[in-house]
């Protein structure tokens, strides 16, 4: 019997079960996603997914149908709406396409930067209304592609189940002189 306890012991030391390995690096991005608990974190979000180029954070700013009974709308911008049929039935899933083709075509260590300025928000219990002016900049590896895009957006927003808030509502308004939102969303669908 001391035989096999002592034969399992040295096996045990032996095959480097014991030894402590080396952590492995991390296969995903770092990430600055907090839980939208407040409005100003899920804009927060919104702004830093674009900039890290993150598309899991992007989406986490939509509502999820598991959360709320609420589907999402997207109203794009009249003149984009004429130019790109696709955004007459924008969902979730063309959000995630349109985002993953975004970070195709931007260039690798340059920031997708969103300033949203001129908030105006109508804030209820568990739904609130915000409008911004923006401002998008990017740097692309499309020639095509304008490198900032401006206008208006009505963002309706809804507490889910987890108590984050979360859009359930994007209404983009043209205006200015730059390509709005809505057409970026077209040409990358």
């Amino acid at each position: 019997m001391k035989l096999v306890y002592f034969t399992l012991i040295i096996f045990l030391f032996s095959c480097g079960l014991t030894d402590t390995r080396q952590p492995e690096d991390p296969e995903t991005p770092r990430s600055d996603f907090i839980a939208a608990t407040t409005p100003e974190i899920l804009f927060n979000n919104l702004t830093k997914s674009l900039e890290e180029k993150i598309t899991e954070n992007y989406l986490s700013s939509f509502v999820d149908t598991s959360f709320l009974n609420i589907k999402y709308s997207f109203i794009p911008s009249a003149s984009s709406l004429n130019q790109f049929s696709d955004l007459a039935n924008w969902n979730i899933e063309s959000e995630r396409q349109f985002f993953n083709n975004l970070k195709a075509v931007a260039v690798e260590n340059s920031p997708i930067i969103l300033v949203l300025q001129n908030e105006n928000s109508n804030i209820q219990i568990d739904s609130a209304i915000y409008e911004y002016d923006y401002n998008i900049t990017l740097t692309t590896s499309d020639a095509s592609l304008s490198n900032m895009y401006e206008g208006s957006v009505r963002f309706t927003i809804h507490r889910d189940s987890r108590n984050w808030w979360v859009i359930s509502k994007w209404e983009d308004i043209e205006s200015g002189t730059n390509p709005s939102w809505s057409e970026l969303k077209g040409r990358l669908y």
